[in-house]
């Protein structure tokens, strides 16, 4: 997959620009606070029709202004034809946003549709804080990454947060106003769309396990096999891969209801007089363990790095796989953060791969290698970014690099 253009208008320091880009790597180099992570975030948002940063897109609006849009023309590898895939977002009268999609200028229903028109996978600074951060963290990047791999996940975790806001809206009601009855209808709604979310997760969390074991064995270069399970609010798991003692391979659709079901019905009385949802797939986490034991809290910096980096490339050869050609990969500033093995690997990666965008403040002696193994076969650009400009580098500049 090639992304061959992009216009962006008014999105966050960008009142204009218009650029082309290489087939293979290109390059964002600038100062801190200029602009290259919001350029990755501008291509993140058409690829996933939201944003990586926030839950909010009118903070993608320029300040003080009333719209903004994002435009991409794409290629599949092989095909000659394109693809045109805009985004508008408005305010109205009211000050109200108005979120619109286009693919070849034909409107999309739903942001679901909009999903697999630009397939990446990204890397960005605040992912290898995964392991340290927060449960909203880890479910934020497993979204994002199903989501690539199958767009009916979007789909069902859209119908779950409807319905989710439905049964909060009733639990801020009140304890004295709320009716069990009604309370329990919502229930089963709940149950029903929570274990669809639920299974969709651990399905994906199985379908990595092996390939993401592999990869980190070869970054961290020990024998420490790593494990990814699913954690809920649900059940007590003894150990990966089960659930209250039975094997999480053998249960149907219909057993995650249930037991999401049975759960809420024991915390009903709970949830009314707290007056929020306290059981279900907003409150899972997912659980990385090295040797038995959890690797976000007994993991050095380095292994955590290297589980990070496992997913990335796991995610990488998943989406090629399925897709048939690579995804786009998107890579802010992450380079720097890495010791000399784990960028080696990373290179290497990015290497094969079709078409790449790096941010990095520097040219430092890491991308050497890639410009110049690039340079000879028009494979590379580099790009000047500064308050919210961007100059293409000109080839006489790239060969004294």
């Amino acid at each position: 997959m090639e992304l061959r253009s992009l216009l962006l208008r008014n999105f966050r320091n960008y009142r204009e620009t218009n650029l082309s880009f290489s087939p293979g790597k290109n390059i964002l180099l600038g100062r801190n606070g200029q602009g290259k992570t919001n350029l990755l975030e501008a291509i993140y948002y058409l690829s996933h029709s939201r944003s990586n940063r926030t839950n909010n897109d009118r903070e993608l609006m320029l300040t003080d202004t009333r719209f903004t849009t994002m435009a991409a023309q794409v290629q599949s590898v092989g095909y000659e034809g394109h693809t045109e895939l805009e985004a508008y977002l408005t305010l109205d009268e009211e000050d109200r946003l108005k979120t619109l999609f286009k693919a070849n200028s034909i409107p999309l229903k739903t942001r679901s549709q909009v999903l697999g028109f630009i397939p990446t996978v990204s890397f960005f600074l605040s992912d290898l804080q995964l392991l340290r951060g927060t449960p909203e963290d880890r479910r934020r990047w497993l979204e994002a990454a199903i989501t690539q791999y199958d767009k009916r996940h979007f789909i069902y975790m859209a119908e779950f947060q409807r319905v989710r806001a439905q049964k909060s809206r009733l639990l801020k009601e009140e304890a004295g106003r709320i009716s069990k009855d009604n309370l329990a209808t919502w229930n089963q709604q709940f149950a029903r769309l929570g274990a669809r979310v639920i299974a969709s997760r651990i399905q994906y969390l199985s379908l990595i396990q092996d390939l993401v074991s592999v990869k980190y064995l070869e970054l961290a270069g020990a024998q420490e096999p790593l494990t990814v399970s699913y954690k809920s609010t649900l059940w007590q798991e003894t150990q990966p891969g089960f659930i209250n003692g039975v094997p999480i391979s053998v249960l149907t659709l219909d057993d995650f209801e249930g037991i999401l079901y049975k759960a809420l019905e024991k915390k009903m009385d709970e949830e009314i007089r707290r007056g929020t949802c306290l059981l279900g797939p907003h409150r899972d986490d997912i659980l990385f363990t090295l040797k038995g034991m959890d690797a976000s809290a007994y993991g050095s910096q380095g292994q955590q790095r290297s589980v990070v980096l496992a997913l990335k490339l796991t995610e990488i050869n998943l989406l090629s796989h399925k897709l048939g050609e690579p995804p786009i990969l998107l890579l802010d500033d992450v380079m720097a953060e890495l010791d000399p093995k784990r960028q080696e690997c990373l290179l290497d990666r990015i290497e094969k791969e079709n078409q790449v965008f790096i941010s990095t403040t520097h040219l430092d002696d890491s991308l050497r290698p890639l410009i110049h193994s690039h340079l000879q076969r028009d494979q590379v650009a580099i790009y000047q970014v500064e308050s919210g400009h961007i100059e293409p580098v000109t080839q006489r500049f790239l060969s004294h690099f």
